[in-house]
Order: C-alpha cells, then sequence, then structure tokens
C-alpha cells in the first residue's frame, strides 16, 4: 500500500481556447502543422472525431476538476494545446493569440486557485514580444511557468535570435516546458500514427539535444527546462552523446563539459505509459527530476498516474513523493 504524502501536481495537462479559432478562421494552411501535415488520412480523420469528444474536458473546468478528483490529482499545471500555438501567424496577430490564451488560463487560475497554475503561451515568432508576453504573465498574472512548442516554425531552439527569451525566463526564475507537436520532417511517419507515437518524442529529442550542445544551457545556467513524454529519447540513450563529446569535436563548440551534465538543468514527466520504463527513466534523472504529466485530456495521455508511481520497484515512498509532488511543487513555486 502506497504511503502517499503531500500534494499531487500534474506539470503536462492542455486548455483548448475556442475562442482563437475565430481570429485564424480561413488562414491556416496544412503546412503549418507538422503534426497533420504529416499524418496520413487515416490519423486525420480520427483526429477530427477525438478533438470533437475530448472538447467538454478541455474547455469545461468542472468537467476537469471532476476528472483531476478521480485521478488523484491535487493541482493542474494549465498550459495551451499545441495545435494552437500559432508561430505561424504574423507578429500582430500572434500578439492577440497569446494573450487571449492567457487571459483564458488566467480566469481558471483565478476562479480555482487551489486547483491551479498558469503556464504562459508566448509568440516566439517575434522574440521581442515573447519576452514582454512572458513578462506580462509572470508578473501580472502570477503564472509559473510558460510552455513553448519544440522548434518554432522549423527554427530550432539553439538559434541564437532565441536567448533573449531564455535569458528572460532565467531571469523571472520560471520553468520553460517544451511540448512538440509532431515532427518537422516527418515523411517518414505517415502510416500508424508515427507522427505522434515516434514524431512527438523525437522532436522533444532533438530540441533538447541542440539546446545543449548549442550552448543554450550553458550560457544560462539557472534557466529550467521540464520535458513530456519523459523527455523524448534523450534519457534512455544520453551516454551517446557524451561519446561523442569525447571523440569528435562537432560538439564541442559551445559548451564545456559532457553533454549529459547539463541534465541537472531539465526536468521530465512521467509519461512513459508503465512502471518499468519510469523506474529507468528516475534512475537515469535522478527521482528530484521527474514529476507527474498526464497530457490531459489527449487520448496518448495517462491517467492513472498514482498507480503507475506506485507500481515503481526500487524506488522509497519518500522519492515517489518528489515525482507525486513535492519536485514539481518546488519549480511551480507553490505555497504551503
Amino acid at each position: 500500500m502506497s504511503g502517499r504524502t503531500g500534494r499531487t501536481v500534474d506539470i503536462h495537462a492542455h486548455v483548448l481556447t475556442p475562442a482563437c479559432l475565430e481570429l485564424v478562421q480561413g488562414l491556416m494552411e496544412p503546412q503549418y502543422e507538422p503534426f497533420s501535415y504529416w499524418a496520413g488520412g487515416e490519423t486525420n480523420q480520427y483526429q477530427a472525431g477525438h478533438m470533437r469528444e475530448i472538447l467538454p474536458k478541455a474547455t469545461d473546468v468542472d468537467v476537469r476538476l471532476a476528472d483531476m478528483d478521480a485521478m488523484g490529482i491535487d493541482v493542474q499545471a494549465l498550459s495551451v494545446a499545441p495545435p494552437q500555438y500559432y508561430y505561424w501567424t504574423d507578429v500582430d496577430l500572434g500578439r492577440r493569440l497569446a494573450r487571449l490564451q492567457n487571459d483564458n488560463l488566467a480566469a481558471m487560475v483565478q476562479a480555482h486557485p487551489d486547483r491551479f497554475v498558469g503556464l504562459a503561451t508566448v509568440p516566439l515568432q517575434d522574440v521581442s514580444s515573447a519576452v514582454e508576453e512572458l513578462e506580462h504573465c509572470v508578473r501580472e498574472l502570477d503564472f509559473r511557468g510558460v510552455e513553448i512548442n519544440t522548434n518554432v516554425f522549423g527554427l530550432d531552439l539553439d538559434d541564437p535570435r532565441f536567448r533573449p527569451f531564455f535569458a528572460k525566463a532565467e531571469e523571472l526564475d520560471v520553468v520553460v516546458l517544451l511540448h512538440p507537436n509532431g515532427f518537422t520532417h516527418g515523411e517518414r511517419l505517415q502510416k500508424y500514427y508515427l507522427t505522434n507515437v515516434i514524431g512527438n518524442p523525437l522532436d522533444t529529442t532533438v530540441a533538447i539535444t541542440r539546446m545543449i550542445h548549442g550552448g543554450v544551457l550553458e550560457e544560462h545556467p539557472a534557466l529550467t527546462l521540464c520535458l513530456v513524454h519523459g523527455g523524448g529519447f534523450l534519457p534512455f540513450y544520453s551516454s551517446r552523446m557524451d561519446h561523442s563529446y569525447e571523440l569528435r569535436p562537432e560538439g564541442r563548440h559551445h559548451i564545456t563539459r559532457p553533454p549529459s551534465t547539463y541534465l541537472r538543468q531539465v526536468f521530465v514527466d512521467c509519461l512513459v505509459f508503465d512502471s518499468p520504463h519510469l523506474e529507468f527513466l528516475v534512475q537515469q534523472m535522478g527521482p528530484d527530476h521527474v514529476v507527474i504529466g498526464t497530457d490531459y485530456p489527449f487520448d496518448m495521455g495517462h491517467y492513472d498516474p498514482l498507480g503507475q508511481i506506485d507500481g515503481v520497484r526500487g524506488v522509497g515512498e519518500e522519492d515517489k513523493d518528489l515525482i507525486r509532488g513535492a519536485t514539481a511543487a518546488k519549480l511551480l513555486k507553490l505555497e504551503g
């Protein structure tokens, strides 16, 4: 039997803002959305029905609270759904869309401050606007972090143009949640729902590996990242990039120590679906760097995270409490 203590905190849960759809109607092109662009017809047809099915969960606070209670989740960190990043829009529209979604998240948090905290969305297609919106959300709305895609309309996150954004997140001392939306070069992922099954964790793996080798974490040593879907594939094979670093010059231009050492600035969620994989993830990352993430309300989420954690062998109850909520509470600066 579990000896759970303290709050349970889900750092990976999404909200849809239907009002945004009116603002982008007629502007969307298929290539703007890698997740669906590289999916086959069967996937896109199924996904349309799935989005209709989950709409109440993604928009209705009462439905969400009931589901949280059923899962045993005390607090959710709310972030926008990946289809609503809207990095492909022009700057003015991008600013409007981000503000509209952040106001929606803020209203949910204000109505239930004991159950929700907000993670901002920002228009990263214009970095100065993203910095401004992040500062507004943290200082004016009391948001506790920010969610960004694992690329910005095809641009990788080690691109120097994004350094001011990461500097601002570091200055504000807020966690940056990296969440993918398919893989940008998904020609080989069109069948079998590989656009998600492989594409999502693959894009996360590319993003964090480039950020490490590109010197983002070296330049910003107080920057804190959280990766969803168990951190992609990197935690399960980080020794490969260390091996390359020791033997070859390509990965040493912007960093001064083995790549895996920068993972101390990186947290991952537990969304790996079973207890044995979670046990290995905890061994690789440390129990103080793994947090609950359900991916609510999507079908690729996992809705018994406490049972999954309870089933992990070789991890004591104090460490399991870190995963259940203590670490996320610290990242999100939850009171009490």
